[in-house]
């Protein structure tokens, strides 16, 4: 027998994830955009503010798609089977511009729990109480709805039936909206300095950037050091063909840019 590894069976939680991944995710009707963001004016709107006030970046990601979805609805549905039956596909259209937070945990020295929370009325809401909200998902997970009926799958349910059970909102509408939000999400890992994410949610849009630092950037045919992040957006091609992407993607990253109208 080697002794330079060990083998160990997968837990409950991992378990969980691990079917979620293989029922809900698939790479190949995937498309991703990707920009830079120049957070030049970001930052000056942060910097007026006191550190307990100061807007997230997560929250300007959150609130730049809110608004976004209103002005280009069909952005905002994702195609779905009822009781995962074939041949049925239908829309599921949404008009609330409320958007899953992926929250991943270490638990128990499990290093693969992924949950989601979910932001609402990014669009309607301030910039500030974006931010404050995002803070409680992580600073109060054990009073969380959305983490105790996660957990208690895990811990619960038998282990053949916790993928199925936690990928119900895939095929049963009010389950998705309870659970899921609406069309999209927002993941990143750049607190942990990731530079940028390419990746794929069971979403129809998934957004992620990278960390915030200097970059070198053309301004007005110069070269020059701007605070700046790597932003993409993870498409279905089921839900709209690239020419629509590309506009809703490009409002998204003009409001990043030109922030202070998300102010209002």
């Amino acid at each position: 027998m080697s002794s330079d590894y060990t083998t160990s069976p997968c837990r409950q939680f991992e378990l969980m994830n691990l079917g979620m991944v293989h029922r809900e995710i698939n790479f190949s009707r995937s498309v991703l955009f990707m920009a830079e963001i120049d957070l030049s004016e970001i930052e000056a709107i942060r910097s007026q503010c006191s550190k307990d006030t100061r807007p997230s970046y997560t929250a300007f990601v959150a609130k730049a798609v809110g608004l976004s979805l209103k002005e280009f609805p069909y952005a905002n549905r994702r195609l779905y089977r009822p009781f995962g039956l074939p041949f049925l596909w239908r829309y599921q259209n949404f008009t609330a511009s409320d958007i899953a937070i992926a929250i991943e945990v270490d638990l128990d020295d499990i290093h693969s729990v992924a949950y989601m929370e979910v932001l609402t009325d990014t669009d309607r809401r301030p910039l500030t109480e974006l931010t404050e909200q995002l803070r409680q998902f992580s600073s109060s997970r054990e009073a969380s709805p959305q983490w105790q009926s996660f957990s208690w799958v895990g811990l619960k349910v038998p282990r053949p039936f916790q993928g199925l059970l936690v990928s119900l909102p895939l095929w049963i509408p009010s389950l998705w909206r309870r659970y899921r939000g609406a069309a999209s999400m927002i993941s990143s890992p750049a607190k942990y300095g990731v530079d940028s994410l390419v990746t794929s949610w069971s979403h129809p849009l998934s957004f992620s950037f990278g960390l915030a630092q200097e970059k070198a950037l053309a301004v007005e045919g110069e070269v020059v050091a701007r605070p700046a992040f790597t932003f993409c957006m993870n498409f279905d091609r089921r839900i709209m063909a690239g020419a629509q992407a590309a506009r809703f993607f490009n409002s998204v990253c003009e409001k990043l840019r030109k922030p202070q109208a998300m102010e209002a």
